[in-house]
């Protein structure tokens, strides 16, 4: 097995790059927020916001989204499927990320809301929606290409708190993307590849899941983050992963305590606690990692500590995705390569599909 100690050996399992592109992910932030900053936007009235976008292209939405919602009134949803809801109309903004600009949920849900005349703003890197953007004089942003999707989650994060803003939706001390940007670059430090297994969290935490699925608990805002843990395991490390909420998963997932002793051996539990939950989900995060692990569950409390749920948010994602790239290369796994999502697109014929969808 790979020595997580071992700084050339981790780089040689790394080909393609995947902890350069972590390590370089606050320069490229603050690059298109600068870019970002210089677009002239018209102050608009909106009623309600709707985000469509999926898989690593929406993670950064449901971020903002989360932080947005204890801070302010705006309506936010973010779509992760074909449809919109019913009331989406002339009055609402609706937002469609897609890294690539090609994917089908996104350009459905982006013809409806055309259809419906609904404020457009799109955010791609290409493809067919920033085509269709330019064809319909939709405002649009052009990202970056050459990323993994799913590292480009600050890029959507800050774009779209940074929308919001100049739209007039968001006062001006709400998520700080230059503060996000600065704790992003702090967190990178401790989980950095050269920094020994007894230094780093994140190597230490990717030792333990190499033989079982693990499985994120999480309440709040790192409820979310708990989903983008998830997804990083699929997607970095090739492996079954799932994630629940809590204070919900006390009433159902609880009871799992009582499974057979071959399933408890498979499973790893990850508890992301958060001093800024509220007391009663503090509470409930101990209790839960005590009672699992007395049960002979292989639990994991993780708490990184931060003065608010943003600074906290912004750390924790970053945590994940560093356990989630040890874990890939101790797995012999590349964490750029998503060949299995690639094999169902064309399985699923999702080329032919918006071809007809826009004609």
């Amino acid at each position: 097995m790979l020595d997580l100690n071992n700084v050339s050996e981790i780089e040689n399992k790394d080909p393609d790059g995947y902890l350069k592109i972590l390590a370089e992910t606050p320069a490229l932030c603050k690059n298109v927020l600068d870019d970002f900053l210089k677009i002239q936007l018209p102050r608009r009235k909106f009623e309600k916001v709707v985000i469509c976008a999926m898989g690593g292209s929406a993670i950064g939405a449901d971020l903002a989204k989360s932080l947005l919602e204890q801070k302010t009134n705006l309506m936010i949803q973010v779509i992760r499927d074909y449809n919109l809801p019913n009331w989406v109309d002339n009055k609402t903004l609706v937002i469609a990320i897609s890294y690539s600009g090609n994917t089908e949920e996104t350009l459905t849900a982006f013809y409806q809301a055309k259809k419906r005349n609904s404020q457009i703003y799109v955010i791609a890197s290409g493809g067919k929606l920033i085509e269709q953007a330019k064809n319909n004089l939709f405002d649009y942003y052009l990202l970056p290409t050459g990323l993994p999707p799913r590292t480009a989650w600050g890029l959507s994060f800050i774009l779209v708190n940074e929308l919001l803003r100049k739209y007039g939706l968001l006062p001006d001390d709400q998520l700080d993307s230059e503060k996000m940007i600065e704790e992003m670059s702090l967190a990178l430090k401790n989980y950095d590849h050269h920094l020994s297994i007894e230094e780093n969290p994140a190597k230490k935490i990717a030792l333990g899941l190499t033989e079982t699925v693990p499985i994120i608990f999480g309440a709040e805002h790192l409820g979310v983050v708990a989903r983008r843990w998830k997804g990083q395991f699929n997607e970095n490390a090739k492996i079954p992963s799932f994630y629940e909420e809590l204070p919900e998963l006390n009433h159902n997932s609880q009871q799992g305590l009582e499974c057979i002793e071959p399933i408890k051996q498979r499973l790893s539990y990850i508890i992301l606690d958060s001093n800024n939950y509220h007391p009663r989900n503090q509470l409930r995060a101990k209790v839960v990692n005590e009672s699992w692990s007395n049960n002979g569950f292989d639990t994991t409390l993780v708490q990184v500590g931060g003065d608010s749920a943003f600074e906290e948010t912004i750390r924790v994602v970053i945590l994940g995705d560093y356990v989630s790239v040890y874990l890939a290369l101790l797995l012999e796994k590349n964490p750029v390569k998503f060949e299995a999502i690639e094999e169902l697109k064309r399985h699923l014929k999702t080329e032919e599909y918006t071809n007809e969808l826009l004609k």
